[in-house]
């Protein structure tokens, strides 16, 4: 069998496991693009799982646990506050790097060998164990093998050094030398296929960041050159037919009628097209309460009807396919409001909370009728958007305004 085919077919089956397992089940985001977040709470909470398991011991088995577990205390104590101080962080969506993951790691590690050190070195039966998730930190969050490697063979070193010298030591009459050797090639090989998992999940990543990348300039391009071409074609005509209006005056009712319709017609489809063009900024990087701002102050020029955006708390970092699901579900509540409330003023509102992000638009029209969600598939999509965002989507036919209110909330998004 050929070289790359037998690498290729190790690969898979390697790859393969993992996803059985759900250890690739990581999260990618445009601020965070090597899931460093969901690695620092899996972390996070595996070190509570394990303080957990430790105090239920202290506190069930039948021993003097005072005497047999105070060397455990000081680690105990710096566990949890490292492991306290990170989950603040995780909480309140402060940036988790990948250098206090390796921090967190290293600290982890120089515990752990000072429990097993207590605990009568390699005599211990099981919290040598514990240096296995360690190592697979190491492995996920760099990206560099033989920096993976060096990591490995720091921890292997370390607790070699504890075994030989702590306790009784290695009783070679009794062959413990293998278990040992057997323990340090665990280490090595944990390290090792966690490392070539994270690098595969990672060349995954950087080919779906591309693709998003080379969709997102194109999507830049059409909307500048909608607003190069047909925007202003369509605004031109809309002027002629304004003017051809006024021109014909009121002598003809018929004729100031197709008139009419035909330039509320030409208005509609002007600002239609303002949905792409604001949406190559969402792709740009614009925040959504700019370009939501921006879309208000459009929907006033091209409509005539008074709109305005209101905005409580500060916006969070949001992922562009979120910003670009509510600007449309905005523009969608927009629309309807010009088409069928005869709205005389228009409210978008931004609400920023801690836990979630409300987005409503409401208006002071004649408010919505109560099939008004088999009515086109307006309502339809913008339920769709909001399931994609992990939202809902409320409709109120009377608002706070007097017309329609339509109301996503989100959850907001964490690091």
């Amino acid at each position: 069998m050929a070289e790359g085919s037998l690498y290729s077919r190790s690969v898979h089956v390697v790859t393969t496991t993992a996803n059985v397992l759900g250890i690739t089940n990581w999260e990618r985001r445009d601020d965070d693009p090597d899931g460093l977040g969901l690695i620092a709470r899996t972390f996070v909470w595996a070190r509570w799982l394990i303080v957990g398991c430790g105090l239920v011991l202290w506190v069930y088995r039948p021993v003097d646990w005072l005497e047999t577990y105070a060397l455990y205390v000081p680690g105990l104590l710096l566990l949890v506050g490292l492991n306290g101080y990170t989950h603040y962080r995780l909480a309140t969506n402060q940036t988790v790097t990948r250098g206090w993951i390796l921090l967190n790691a290293t600290l982890d590690v120089f515990i752990l060998s000072i429990g097993v050190a207590a605990g009568g070195g390699f005599s211990h039966q099981f919290l040598h164990l514990l240096y296995y998730p360690q190592l697979a930190g190491y492995a996920l969050v760099l990206t560099s093998f033989r920096l993976t490697m060096a990591c490995a063979t720091f921890v292997a070193v370390l607790y070699l050094a504890i075994s030989l010298t702590i306790g009784d030591g290695i009783d070679t009459a009794a062959t413990e030398e293998r278990p040992l050797l057997a323990r340090i090639l665990v280490m090595y090989a944990v390290a090792a296929i966690v490392n070539i998992i994270a690098r595969f999940e990672r060349a995954r990543w950087r080919q779906a960041v591309e693709r998003e990348r080379d969709l997102q300039r194109e999507r830049v391009e059409f909307s500048q050159t909608v607003h190069d071409t047909t925007a202003q074609s369509a605004y031109m005509i809309g002027l002629g037919i304004d003017t051809a209006r006024s021109q014909a005056g009121d002598a003809n009712p018929e004729l100031a009628a197709t008139l009419e319709a035909t330039s509320r017609l030409s208005r509609s489809a002007i600002w239609e097209l303002r949905h792409p063009i604001h949406m190559g900024g969402i792709y740009e990087g614009v925040a959504l309460s700019s370009a939501l701002r921006s879309h208000a102050a459009s929907f006033t020029n091209v409509t005539s009807v008074p709109c305005e955006l209101t905005q409580t708390g500060v916006e969070p970092p949001i992922s562009t396919e979120a910003r670009g699901l509510l600007f449309s579900i905005a523009h969608n509540a927009l629309t309807n409001a010009y088409r069928h409330a005869e709205a005389s003023r228009v409210v978008i509102h931004l609400a920023c909370g801690k836990d979630e992000l409300r987005l409503s638009v409401s208006d002071d029209g004649v408010g919505l009728p109560t099939d008004h969600a088999q009515r086109g598939r307006g309502f339809e999509n913008m339920d769709g958007h909001a399931q994609r965002l992990g939202g809902r989507l409320v409709v109120e036919p009377r608002g706070a305004m007097g017309g329609a209110t339509v109301t996503c909330v989100v959850p907001q998004e964490r690091g």
